[in-house]
């Protein structure tokens, strides 16, 4: 009997011990896949972003997913980022591009620069990004993983983008 409650007692022990803390929500989880707005002036957003609703494995991590981040100009129309979470983005410094469809089955190509952090790309305004996105419902981007060899889809659930406020 006592061998019995000794084995229960240390598989419960190992249980509580071997279990999974609640670290709270994961990046992926708290972008999310629907917009989501970060305040500016007069309760017009300063700053709009989307998760990608899908992740790929690459040789980084076995979710990697995609953030589009819309930010207003004063002056109409919107600077457009995409970024990669999860591995490094890529592109060519002389010809950072990537190509795009929206829903409407037409193929977008996108020019731009490196982003701050090295981590995606900022599309020129004159690309046309923030109107085939504010017109579109969803938007599949190819971006290069794992180095120049993969290109993986992302795709985005992009209605109901509102940058009035």
């Amino acid at each position: 009997m006592r061998a019995i409650l000794t084995i229960a007692a240390a598989t419960t022990m190992l249980a509580a011990c071997s279990g999974q803390k609640d670290e709270g929500p994961t990046q992926r989880e708290q972008i999310g896949q629907t917009w989501k707005y970060e305040g500016g002036e007069n309760g017009r957003p300063r700053l709009a972003y989307i998760g990608s609703q899908n992740t790929v494995q690459t040789m980084t991590a076995p979710d990697t997913f995609s953030v589009l981040l819309v930010q207003p100009l004063k002056e109409g129309g919107a600077d457009v980022t995409v970024k990669l979470v999860g591995a490094p983005f890529t592109c060519d410094m002389s010809d950072c591009r990537i190509t795009a469809t929206t829903d409407d089955g037409k193929s977008h190509e996108w020019k731009g620069r490196m982003a701050t952090n090295d981590d995606g790309i900022a599309i020129l305004p004159s690309q046309g990004a923030y109107e085939a996105i504010r017109d579109a419902k969803r938007v599949k981007v190819n971006l290069i993983v794992d180095g120049k060899e993969k290109v993986a889809p992302f795709t985005f659930d992009v209605s109901g983008l509102n940058l009035k406020g």
